[in-house]
């Protein structure tokens, strides 16, 4: 193709776009809570954002910092504030499907503090991820009536720019909705099928220290409810009616209805008997009422609240609450230990004696208990009966956490793999726990099976059942471990022009090419990459598939910026491109470990077949990378070289640069006529039209 003067200089060389991430706030409305909410133990979602990254370069967020604001005290309101990755963009925390970023933290360091959460993962070009905050509000002190959190972010570190969009907006958040109060509910489950048994203790323990003498619980309304959408958002869909309650001996008194944060519940009013009266004046601390009941309805730890209306007495008089039940007795509860992703490679054995790939806790209650069996069922995008070569469960025994071999115990038999994908294995043995005593079990692999794991595959496990002393055990299926995820390689390129002025015949200095791009390829990815080809696209007014007798890439072997005698041929040369405007594959081994960058020079030689006043672009259209996954496949389109009037004497020599033998000359600079001929030249051509009028540059010229 050709191209007028005029029309040539009007056309800018495309930039590289500088590649950021973005972050924005996803709106949301504040939530009522609790103040010790914790979601059936799961947490609730506080807040949401996104993170995009909208270039045509692969990214990898690295860390995410939050920081706590509001009336609320940050540092002790909370037990635990983690992030998840909405992992399929429904925008609503699910426990058990949504997955956990990095290792949660019990509390922020301060009111009004920060907490960095710190995990590499990849964003392709154009990719969004939601993260969600997840908290649970049982802190070390509880916080009061109308306290308010929120949550903002205001910073993250990511590969490429200065992220956008930091610090965050805030309109999303939670507010506690009921007063404290000093009374404590306890119940106890029994039965291994419906009707079961129930038995409660209403103590005043004074755990909030707002309680002195005299005060009365007139009218004592006893309620339970049961949670809806998984017990994630609290008076959803809860259900209060006569046949879900175990009354026990009250069956003589009515039932109310009675509103607790604008929310009206029936409820059986259940009175002192035993006076009898009308209210409850509890005279020190221990005090308590009892009673029991059956019902068909299995309520959980987390399922069931109460609340109780103040008669009068000293202070807060009239106060009306919502407050979670305590579940106790002889049972077990399990409990999966958040953390970050384990991020290893397709055959990693962690030393020859197995990895930590996540862990659970085993709690006792009011009665010591002994497991003697633990169902494991495996999850993710991985095939878990080809990729694993052994599965462990170890007792923690030193209680760090880690796994330390020849320290940690073994429970039950080893197994070389699940029997099938998304199967489960059950491990029989003996662990005994002491009253309210917590063990920590952890899960240890080996992923050398006999089909390794790719790269981007997901391997994860949750406890679905187990069996022990007591009835009725708790947490069961638990939430997903953070489990494993092959790091996958991410080459990225950036691109630039070298915008030579050259013979039509040019072969370079001393007949070894001209060097007319730069690509920079860099491995962006947590782990080592393998790149398998380069693709290189022609552009511009010169016709590709006859100008040139030789195009190659080479490497810059040492690492100078320069492309001479010492870089190394990257695959095979080519002639030419196939067609105007054609690609050229290039297929080759090149390795790049985590962070390396390797530069590569597109180097050619002409034959003489270009007009004065020709144009040569180029862009990388795509990256075969060995084994992963192509993050950053197209490059910037680059202005390579503009032929001007003259010949390269060593293009003339027999057997010189057209056929690939090393002579001299080549590339020139523009004498002080040549611009004159040059617009000469092409005035003559625009005349004549002696080749194609209509020029057009590839899209995203």
């Amino acid at each position: 193709m050709r191209l007028l003067t005029a029309v040539l200089l009007s056309v800018a060389s495309p930039s590289l776009l500088a590649t950021a991430l973005t972050v924005s706030l996803v709106t949301g409305t504040f939530l009522g809570v609790p103040h010790n909410y914790t979601g059936n133990g799961q947490g609730f979602r506080m807040g949401a954002f996104d993170v995009h990254n909208p270039h045509t370069a692969g990214l990898v967020l690295l860390d995410v910092t939050l920081t706590g604001i509001g009336s609320g005290d940050d540092s002790t309101a909370f037990s635990e504030i983690g992030l998840f990755i909405d992992f399929n963009n429904n925008g609503t925390y699910e426990p058990g499907v949504d997955v956990r970023y990095a290792a949660a933290y019990v509390a922020y360091p301060a009111d009004n503090g920060s907490l960095t959460f710190t995990e590499a993962i990849e964003l392709a070009p154009g990719e969004t991820k939601r993260f969600l905050v997840v908290g649970k509000m049982s802190g070390t002190v509880l916080p009061k009536f109308m306290d308010g959190f929120r949550t903002i972010v205001t910073s993250i570190s990511a590969t490429g720019g200065t992220p956008t969009g930091i610090p965050t907006n805030f309109n999303e958040g939670i507010v506690v909705i009921n007063h404290h109060t000093p009374l404590r509910l306890e119940y106890n489950v029994t039965g291994s099928g419906p009707p079961y048994t129930y038995a409660f203790r209403l103590v005043l323990d004074n755990h909030d220290g707002s309680w002195v003498p005299g005060q009365e619980w007139g009218s004592v309304y006893f309620g339970q409810a049961v949670f809806g959408s998984g017990g994630t958002v609290p008076f959803a869909g809860w259900t209060t009616n006569s046949a879900s309650y175990p009354v026990g001996p009250y069956v003589s008194t009515g039932w109310s209805s009675f509103q607790v944060a604008g929310i009206n519940y029936d409820c059986p009013v259940l009175v002192d008997n035993i006076s009898p009266t009308d209210y409850w004046m509890p005279s020190a601390v221990g005090d308590y009422l009892t009673w029991s009941g059956t019902v068909g309805t299995f309520l959980d730890e987390g399922q069931m609240s109460w609340s109780m209306h103040r008669f009068g007495g000293p202070t807060v008089a009239g106060s009306a609450n919502i407050e979670p039940a305590y579940r106790v007795g002889d049972y077990i509860r399990v409990v999966a230990v958040p953390a970050a992703v384990v991020r290893p490679g397709p055959l990693e054995t962690g030393s020859g004696a197995g990895f930590l790939v996540g862990a659970f806790d085993v709690i006792a209650h009011s009665n010591a208990a002994t497991l003697s069996s633990l169902t494991l069922a495996a999850l993710g995008t991985g095939d878990d009966s080809a990729a694993y070569s052994d599965i462990r469960l170890y007792v923690d025994a030193n209680g760090n956490g880690a796994f330390d071999p020849g320290v940690d115990t073994p429970f039950g038999a080893s197994f070389t793999a699940f029997g099938a994908d998304d199967g489960s294995l059950t491990f029989n043995d003996t662990l005994n726990l002491a009253i309210n005593e917590t063990k920590r079990l952890l899960v240890v692999c080996k992923l050398n099976g006999s089909t390794p794991a790719s790269y981007g595959q997901t391997f994860a496990a949750r406890i679905t059942a187990i069996s022990g002393t007591g009835q009725n055990h708790s947490g069961l299926p638990t939430a997903a471990v953070a489990g494993i995820r092959i790091h996958a390689p991410a080459i990225g390129v950036t691109s630039t022009g070298m915008k030579l002025s050259a013979f039509a015949n040019g072969v370079g200095p001393g007949g070894l090419g001209l060097s007319v791009a730069d690509f920079v390829l860099a491995n962006n990815a947590v782990g080592a990459a393998a790149l398998g080809s380069i693709t290189v696209a022609a552009a511009g007014s010169l016709f590709d598939q006859s100008a040139f007798s030789f195009v190659a890439l080479y490497e810059d072997s040492n690492a100078n910026g320069t492309f001479d005698a010492a870089d190394t041929l990257y695959g095979t040369a080519a002639a030419a491109f196939p067609g105007d405007d054609g690609s050229l594959a290039f297929s080759g081994v090149m390795n790049f470990a985590p962070g390396q960058s390797r530069r590569l020079f597109l180097v050619v030689k002409l034959n003489g077949g270009a007009a004065v006043g020709d144009d040569f672009w180029a862009r990388v259209t795509a990256l075969g990378v060995g084994g992963g996954v192509e993050v950053a496949a197209t490059g910037a389109l680059v202005h390579g070289l503009t032929i001007v009037p003259g010949s390269d004497p060593a293009g003339l020599q027999p057997g010189g640069g057209k056929n690939g033998d090393k002579g001299s000359g080549g590339c020139v600079a523009a004498a002080p006529g040549a611009a004159a001929a040059v617009l000469a030249a092409l005035a003559v051509w625009a005349i004549t039209r002696r080749r194609r009028q209509n020029f057009r540059l590839p899209q995203g010229r």
